[in-house]
């Protein structure tokens, strides 16, 4: 980019994602043209009511909107449009004296992902705004990963499906070194824009990080959990399953962040679930974990999972639960571990009432050999 050119939200989200270093994003500088009038109260004092001048009022992650009166992070507002309404919270502020000044970016706290009426099929290719987040969805998509570090006693893949344009859900095959593999999985708390940089910072940081061996987990881990708890808001957090696997000895040795245990289905039928061996990262400044280990033999199968896989809900609001992700793991188990992930996908379609995500959905299946 020339010097002294202003960034778009992409240019923006591309630094973030590539550095871990994530700035505050400005508002497109071309007003949309569907931008309609609207209020904005905080809930605090409703009956007080401020315009807001610009709000994207898209179906998914961070609106953005500068309302021309000063705000705190972390607050409550509710926004509304005719006789519909939603209920938002500030997720970052302008600094003054950026180019940022008098912006502020608000997220969606509304269950109903519908509430404007308004669909993202349905916008035009030259408004701004959506075709920059089309590309940090490709940037997103880009950062994960490509290539797979070869095993000789694992087979391993992983899909990552996003509920929205871009989302928190992160997972990573690491090159340790020959025949050594780091796996990672993590997920952010929230959802859109605001979770997905997050995710960027935190997988910047861990990337930051060279050669890894399981017994360097604690410090690694210890220096995510000190960046994110000093640079973030107070209740945002990430759960991280972070394993070292080693060919030689089969051993994965590895810490669980306070995420969903995986399961590891044992040749014989039995399932051992991988605890929680430390608690979420950048929610408390004082932080610790251990180090499991574990062996897989030959025919184990081992899945790594978000929540929003075993989350997934009927109408009715049943969830889909580790009982039917076990049940297809062991119908499927001779498979690779690529058809296994289609399989779960699939009954996973089959199950849910809504096409339409409500979380993001990712998965990682090594199978042993």
């Amino acid at each position: 980019m020339p010097s002294g050119a202003c960034k778009s939200e992409a240019d923006t989200l591309v630094q973030s994602w590539c550095t871990g270093s994530p700035e505050k994003i400005s508002p497109p500088r071309k007003k949309n043209s569907n931008l309609l009038a609207r209020k904005v109260s905080r809930l605090a004092s409703a009956e007080k009511v401020y315009p807001a001048h610009t709000v994207d009022i898209s179906t998914f992650g961070a609106r953005l909107a500068d309302f021309g009166e000063s705000l705190k992070l972390g607050e409550f507002l509710e926004i509304s449009c005719g006789s519909r309404a939603a209920v938002f919270r500030v997720v970052w502020l302008g600094l003054p004296g950026s180019s940022n000044a008098g912006h502020t970016g608000v997220e969606c706290l509304s269950p109903e992902a519908n509430i404007w009426d308004l669909d993202l099929s349905a916008r035009t290719d030259d408004e701004p705004l959506f075709q920059e987040l089309a590309i940090a969805r490709a940037v997103q998509r880009e950062l994960l990963p490509r290539d797979q570090p070869p095993l000789r006693t694992l087979n391993y893949s992983g899909k990552c499906v996003q509920a929205r344009t871009v989302g928190g859900d992160y997972y990573d095959f690491l090159d340790l070194g020959p025949g050594r593999v780091g796996f990672v999985l993590a997920d952010v708390a929230g959802k859109g824009v605001a979770a997905a940089l997050l995710m960027s910072n935190l997988q910047g940081s861990i990337h930051n990080h060279g050669g890894i061996d399981s017994d360097d987990l604690p410090h690694l881990l210890t220096t995510v959990n000190d960046h994110l708890y000093k640079h973030t808001e107070p209740d945002r957090y990430a759960t991280l399953f972070f394993g070292c696997y080693d060919d030689k000895t089969r051993s994965l040795g590895y810490v669980n962040c306070g995420h969903a245990p995986p399961l590891l289905l044992r040749q014989g039928g039995t399932v051992d679930r991988l605890a929680a061996t430390a608690t979420v990262l950048g929610l408390f400044g004082a932080w610790e974990c251990s180090i499991a280990e574990i062996r897989m033999e030959p025919g184990d199968v081992l899945s790594i999972f978000t929540d929003g896989i075993t989350e997934a809900t009927t109408t009715g609001g049943e969830e889909f639960g580790e009982c039917r992700l076990l049940a297809v793991l062991q119908q499927r188990r001779e498979l690779d571990s690529a058809a296994i992930i289609a399989h779960v996908e699939l009954a996973l379609e089959q199950f849910r009432s809504n096409p339409h995500l409500q979380d993001d959905l990712t998965l990682v299946v090594a199978r042993a050999q």
